[in-house]
């Protein structure tokens, strides 16, 4: 797990949470489209609007279909870990990058994953957390062993 500055700094200050959560985020129902892996099946309810935007790539479209904003950061870090976990089970052979932002006062908390693809370009520069200056971010790697 890699972090930049800011989310350090909340990560440290983080207290707990009353919020409940839906149920649904924390058992999520991943499914396979086009070789991507995506949050939801019902985003595949209406196919035909997925294939009509366009995005970059395949990380493009993972990145942005898989995505859910929440309130508290708290439940954001439980629902990534939650995924991690969940992503590691279902899909053993494929590598993952998952993403908690916010803005760098705890607000607006966003949680995203993509498969890793080499052949694709960055979604995120995970080498460079520090130049996103204006917002918190905390990026969790599955990288699987076995090729």
């Amino acid at each position: 797990m890699i972090a930049n500055s800011a989310m350090r700094n909340l990560l440290n200050n983080l207290t707990e949470s009353n919020l409940s959560m839906s149920l649904d985020l924390f058992n999520p129902d991943f499914c396979m489209w086009n070789d991507c892996i995506l949050l939801d099946a019902s985003s595949l309810r209406n196919i035909h609007s997925i294939e009509k935007t366009i995005y970059q790539d395949q990380m493009d479209l993972e990145a942005s279909i898989n995505h859910y904003h929440i309130e508290n950061l708290k439940t954001g870090l439980e629902l990534i870990e939650n995924w991690e976990e969940r992503l590691k089970l279902k899909y053993p052979k494929r590598e993952f990058i998952l993403i908690l932002s916010s803005t760098i006062t705890g607000e607006d908390v966003v949680i995203r994953f993509y498969q890793l693809r080499n052949y694709e370009p960055e979604w995120i520069k995970l080498k460079d957390l520090e130049g996103y200056r204006e917002e918190a971010i905390l990026v969790m790697e599955i990288l699987n062993a076995i090729q």
